[in-house]
């Protein structure tokens, strides 16, 4: 069994997982999970600058915040999808179950899955480690 799956050492990867959150909350957790893992997180405020440094620096993973940044977030999803180095970065998002109705369209427009906040939070390690393998 990998190190990984039992949770005991770092994740040997040089590419972070970028983020577009706002929720400061999540924005921790993201960071001290990634952390426990010896990875890099970069957190962006806008679509457009997360965008320009995937095309250079190709983070593993993407994590939309569907909740306080739900147009970005599409934003982000798109412009993944029409650039050919970057279509196949896997993008995952969450969303608060007030804003549920955004998780098929979210999983439509390319998503790879949308969790609700809470489940979100739980499954945050494991979805760190295996997208970073």
């Amino acid at each position: 069994m990998s190190q990984v799956a039992l949770g005991l050492g770092a994740i040997k990867t040089r590419r972070s997982v970028f983020a577009l959150v706002v929720d400061m909350v999540a924005a921790t957790q993201i960071v001290k999970c990634a952390a426990g893992l010896h990875i890099g997180v970069r957190n962006f405020d806008s679509a457009e600058k997360l965008v320009a440094q995937a095309a250079i620096e190709r983070p593993f993973l993407v994590i939309l915040d569907f909740e306080k940044r739900e147009a970005e977030a599409f934003r982000v999803l798109n412009e993944l999808h029409k650039n050919a180095d970057l279509k196949n970065t896997p993008a995952v998002g969450f969303v608060t179950q007030a804003n549920v109705m955004v998780k098929p369209e979210a999983e439509k427009a390319g998503c790879f899955r949308v969790y609700m906040k809470t489940e979100f939070g739980r499954e945050l390690p494991d979805l760190i480690a295996r997208y970073a393998v």
